[in-house]
């Protein structure tokens, strides 16, 4: 909730937080049980799953603030704040036993017609949503209360955004009580019934220090020279990044271990920071999670998940070898031109990894290979095939956990239990927080229908396509990088969706093409200003600045822009799955690469001869990208790749010192 710690010497939740740690365990299992009741019997669907889990993850959600020792309301006072938790929690089981009992009446009986018990329980779900997107969402809370204001007074406004108006009862029914919409609709449905079930995965694998042996064993591997420790950020977000689906979760994960190598290493706060940043945008892109967007993807799209996911590695795979080359240019930058500790001995700040942490590694990409098996192969439904790889994760790692711990027998349970409870809390931490955002999304699009506004906008974004389909993809690139100023990369993915994507359509884009260009440019809201959570994640273990954080990992970030653009031209890295792919895969890396070579590297030591040069290699990749297919786009790939090997070649003799 909030995160200003209680004024005063010490703490009062210190004694408080032995009442409220067991009771956050409890409802961590309530939660768990109900989501896996579900996904092992299927009984009862989304809906009423939804209608039950959605309150609890609001009760995790406001108990995790006290366990966390921050008070929801600093300036109330302790007493005050056990209260109104008190009135919220109560007011969440009350709405999830009601809506569970009244489920098929609500549906079935008094859609349209509801009773006044109906609709206080409209007024308190929606009520606590709107208050938990005042506190963590504010951009998106005071747009909210305008749609639910322009949906009543529609008349008031002139020209074709005025409208006849409805009811306070309408507006507040459809994005309560009315379950198949608003905040039990669509979204919420989607992450209580599949999202959930990959972090149980998530969750397992962060209980058990999965995650730490991932970090710790490529870090050891990969970090044996100085100039190659910051590819330790990238090579460790790339794995982390497959179980993550977050930006600021990869670099909490990662950056805890790969910041302060960097800086034992001798890179400055700034650069270690904005190195892991960039690296853990990745956690986005890589499929199986994709930040949530993918899963939300196929339901856009009609189509299973698995088709999502054997897209979106082409993509993730380009952003890392585009991420990779631009932090060795700039790092080797900042290597030569400080040559005062090129000598350093690598090894000696290297955190050693044991054959617990290899095996743990290895067991994890074992069922991440199942994973894609499953999905790929047998045509597992997505729940389903994460639900079995978790399981078969936690039977594994439970087990490599009671054989290789030490100490006696009762000290190997311990430490299972140790684990067990934190993996539980770990899916609890992550899907909560998740649901809750769903939940306020589907209010949100709800309310976009209710007023009429989406239509408006759809029919105003339709006439710009008519004057050139240029100038539409211009003005959606223009309101995904505005919407994504203020809200999550997934809620910047879903809003802009719902919007564009049916004027996008119609002018002849394919959807694939159409989705996936609105899910990067979901990517870039999150590490462009004002705001980056992965820039203050990064930053806060840093200890560098997060503003210039931020501007450092935009910067390291650029060449990313160009992917963005060329799937326009190479829609078939994204249209069929196959050597098609294989081949732009190959050609959109060397495209984006030699970009990014323009732009990091340097060729000679004076700027007057270092910029111009740097520019023809610059043309030379938006040939590669965007020169229509063809015998001629091939060829460019010959000097596109001996340039990307000559710029670094010559960046470490033009940026060391005279």
């Amino acid at each position: 909730m909030g995160n200003d710690p209680v004024p005063g010497g010490e703490n009062p939740l210190t004694e408080m937080r032995k009442f409220f740690v067991p009771c956050y365990l409890i409802a961590t299992i309530v939660y768990l049980a109900f989501s896996l009741h579900y996904f092992t019997t299927g009984l009862g669907g989304t809906m009423l799953l939804a209608v039950t889990v959605v309150p609890l993850a609001y009760v995790l959600w406001v108990l995790n603030s006290f366990v966390t020792g921050v008070l929801p309301y600093p300036r109330l006072g302790l007493k005050p704040n056990i209260v109104l938790a008190c009135l919220y929690i109560g007011m969440c089981i009350y709405c999830s036993i009601y809506l569970r009992v009244n489920f098929d009446a609500l549906i079935y009986d008094r859609a349209g017609f509801y009773n006044t018990a109906d609709k206080i329980v409209a007024v308190m779900t929606l009520g606590l949503i709107l208050e938990y997107t005042r506190r963590e969402h504010g951009l998106l809370f005071y747009l909210i209360l305008f749609l639910m204001f322009y949906s009543v007074y529609g008349f008031i406004f002139p020209g074709m955004l005025g409208h006849p108006g409805v009811s306070w009862t309408r507006v507040i029914t459809s994005s309560s009580v009315e379950i198949t919409l608003g905040l039990f609709g669509t979204y919420s449905q989607t992450g209580v019934g599949i999202i959930a079930a990959f972090f149980i995965f998530l969750g397992v694998a962060q209980g058990f220090g999965v995650q730490e042996s991932i970090v710790k064993t490529f870090t050891g591997i990969f970090a044996k020279r100085r100039n190659l420790i910051p590819q330790t950020a990238v090579v460790t977000s790339m794995a982390i990044a497959t179980c993550s689906g977050s930006g600021a979760a990869n670099a909490a994960i990662t950056g805890q271990y790969t910041i302060p190598l960097m800086k034992k290493a001798g890179f400055p706060a700034l650069h270690a920071g904005a190195v892991e940043a960039s690296s853990s945008l990745g956690g986005l892109l890589m499929p199986p999670v994709m930040a949530i967007a993918g899963f939300l993807m196929a339901d856009f799209l009609g189509v299973t998940y698995f088709e999502v996911i054997a897209r979106g590695w082409a993509p993730a795979l380009i952003f890392f070898g585009i991420i990779s080359l631009s932090v060795y240019l700039f790092t080797t930058r900042f290597i030569r031109g400080k040559g005062s500790k090129t000598d350093l001995e690598a090894e000696s700040v290297i955190e050693k990894f044991s054959r617990m942490d290899v095996l743990n590694t290895a067991v994890f990409f074992v069922f991440i290979g199942i994973l894609v098996y499953l999905m790929g192969v047998l045509w597992y439904e997505a729940s389903r095939a994460a639900l079995m790889i978790a399981m078969g994760l936690f039977v594994t790692s439970s087990i490599l956990r009671i054989i290789f711990h030490p100490g006696t027998i009762l000290d190997k349970i311990k430490e299972w239990v140790r684990c067990l409870r934190q993996a539980i809390e770990a899916f609890a931490g992550v899907t909560a927080p998740l649901i809750l955002l769903l939940a306020m999304l589907g209010v949100m699009v709800n309310m976009f229908v209710v007023s009429g506004w989406m239509i408006k906008l759809m029919a105003l974004l339709a006439t710009i396509g008519e004057f050139h389909v240029v100038a539409l993809v211009g003005v959606a690139f223009a309101i995904g990088v505005f919407l994504g100023l203020g809200i999550p990369p997934s809620a910047c993915y879903i809003l802009s969706a719902v919007i564009l994507i049916p004027p996008l359509t119609e002018m002849g884009i394919n959807p694939w093409v159409a989705h996936f260009f609105l899910f990067f440019i979901a990517v870039i809201s999150e590490y462009s200003p004002p705001t980056s959570l992965v820039a203050a994640v990064a930053s806060r273990i840093s200890g560098a600045s997060f503003m210039k954080t931020m501007m450092v990992t935009l910067q390291i970030s650029i060449p990313f822009f160009f992917l963005t653009f060329a799937i326009f031209n190479w829609d078939i890295l994204l249209l069929k799955p196959g050597l098609a792919q294989v081949g732009a895969v190959g050609v959109l890396i060397i495209g984006c690469c030699t970009a990014a070579a323009a732009i990091h590297g340097r060729i000679f030591k004076l700027k007057k001869h270092d910029l111009p040069s740097r520019f023809l290699v610059l043309l030379v990749a938006l040939f590669v990208l965007f020169y229509p297919r063809g015998a001629l786009s091939a060829l460019a790939l010959i000097p596109a790749a001996a340039m990307i090997v000559f710029v670094i070649l010559r960046t470490g003799k033009a940026s060391a010192p005279a």
